[in-house]
């Protein structure tokens, strides 16, 4: 019984230490790396790669790379798209101050009935530009909460160029789909908002 019991206590303690080694610690990694992300100082993160192992572990350490890089390119969209917000605003509010300074010591009046014209265009194209912000800041947000779904681009070119040749005039160019081999042309995204791409490069293409 003795025997059997060492035995016994052996295999449970070599066991325990493999589990250690092949589950506990490598689940650990990741949860320290994904803690190091969570509080990151602006240094791109670093996830320990287990795709080498054929098992779940391995996949949750391929899940959190990719994840982790999808996240980290989007803040660098986001700040791509902070700096040029700024840019693109700055260039009406410098025209608009100096408009604005200029307007307050000049004393011909049809100079500065034309400095306020020019206030004026640029704070329409101050609203513009926010407007176009805002539009596209929603538009981003909806992408990223869409569901995307598998969809045919040939079918969906098909029912724009009928829906064009429906509502068209006599003298609208003609449009002609051809699909060399004639197979799906499959992607993945929103069949939707595809369509208005599609559309607003035929509208402006004429």
């Amino acid at each position: 019984i003795l025997k059997v019991f060492a035995i016994a206590l052996g295999i449970t303690v070599f066991l325990s230490f493999y589990l250690a080694g092949t589950i506990v610690r490598p689940i650990r990694r990741l949860a320290a790396a994904a803690d190091r992300v969570t509080g990151g100082q602006g240094q791109t993160p670093n996830i320990p790669n287990f795709a080498w192992r054929q098992d779940e572990i391995g996949d949750l350490s391929e899940a959190l790379r990719e994840m982790t890089d999808a996240l980290w390119k989007r803040m660098e969209a986001i700040e791509t798209f902070a700096a040029d917000v700024a840019h693109e605003i700055k260039n009406p509010l410098t025209s608009l101050r100096s408009a604005v300074e200029t307007a307050a010591i000049v004393k011909d009046p049809a100079q500065r009935e034309k400095l306020l014209s020019i206030i004026q265009d640029d704070v329409k194209r101050m609203d513009r530009l926010i407007s176009d912000i805002s539009s596209a800041s929603r538009l981003d947000a909806e992408l990223a909460r869409a569901q995307m779904a598998p969809l045919d681009v040939g079918k969906l070119l098909g029912a724009l160029i009928q829906v064009h040749e429906a509502t068209g005039h006599a003298s609208a160019p003609k449009l002609t789909l051809q699909i060399v081999d004639g197979s799906p042309l499959m992607v993945n995204g929103l069949e939707w908002r595809l369509g208005q791409v599609f559309e607003n490069l035929i509208t402006n293409a004429f």
